[in-house]
């Protein structure tokens, strides 16, 4: 148990309250000051070592740099965030086409040439074909192959 003796504000009370728990304070100051004692023979620390000490200091200045470079990494983070919004959103814009909305429904980009789209075709319609799923599946699998067929179509329309 941690008490952060520092943070109380004593001014909020009566000298009658502070009085009453005065005992128990010096009560707790003494077992906290023998467990410290019996710490530091636990680790073999000496009373008033200096390189402890200096570890200590090092440990704290190492933790403060650490917290610094966590705040960077996080701004850096939130930066690179908004980058690659920046970026999906101009991405979007571009994307927006009627074309490329079709070609990316059924896998494919705009540029794919026409043996991968012939082969795309067969493997889509292959996977989507009532006749491979069960029945309670295949009113599900004809929509699919309908908008596969569908979407086929328009391409072969539109590759003229």
């Amino acid at each position: 148990m941690i008490l952060e003796i520092d943070e109380l504000n004593f001014g909020r009370y009566t000298p009658a309250q502070l009085a009453a728990v005065r005992p128990d304070l010096e009560r707790l100051a003494d077992i906290t000051r023998r467990n410290l004692r019996l710490l530091d023979g636990v680790l073999g620390v000496e009373a008033g070592d200096s390189a402890l000490h200096r570890k200590h200091e090092l440990a704290r200045i190492e933790l403060a740099e650490a917290r610094t470079q966590i705040e960077t990494m996080r701004h850096d983070l939130a930066t690179a965030r908004a980058w690659i919004d920046q970026l999906q959103g101009r991405l979007a814009a571009i994307e927006d086409d009627e074309e490329d909305k079709l070609y990316r429904s059924v896998g494919l980009a705009a540029t794919a040439h026409t043996v991968v789209v012939a082969a795309a075709r067969r493997a889509l319609l292959q996977h989507h074909h009532p006749d491979r799923w069960l029945p309670e599946k295949k009113a599900a699998a004809t929509a699919s192959f309908q908008a596969v067929c569908a979407a086929f179509q328009r391409i072969k329309e539109i590759r003229g």
